[in-house]
């Protein structure tokens, strides 16, 4: 396995945890933590995640030989992609930024 996928899955499970993770009630005070601090690192690396950025420096790598190859520089516009879903990049953000911020206020009302 090559390790953009390896990366690639690894994201798709914090992903998951993020989202899901206030389904289990000791993981909500972490919750409240993390999704916070996942926004401001969006806020101060150009609105991109970390692991994107690491997943799209091992893809380029692995892929050096492939010219012409479209490049897509979010994880979330990934899976867009895969489902022919074809959107803005500004309105993919604003997507991703209202469901982390929905995310926290599940957790934090069901923390209180």
């Amino acid at each position: 396995m090559k390790k953009s996928e390896i990366i690639s899955k690894i994201h798709s499970i914090f992903i998951i945890y993020f989202c899901f993770g206030w389904v289990i009630e000791s993981q909500r005070p972490y919750l409240l933590l993390a999704l916070p601090s996942i926004q401001y690192q969006f806020l101060i690396n150009n609105n991109q995640c970390i692991l994107t950025q690491l997943e799209n420096k091992y893809d380029e790598e692995e892929n050096k030989d492939k010219k012409g190859r479209k490049v897509i520089n979010s994880y979330f516009g990934k899976k867009l992609e895969e489902f022919n879903i074809d959107i803005s990049s500004q309105t993919r953000e604003n997507i991703i930024h209202t469901f982390v911020y929905g995310c926290f206020l599940i957790n934090y009302y069901l923390y209180i």
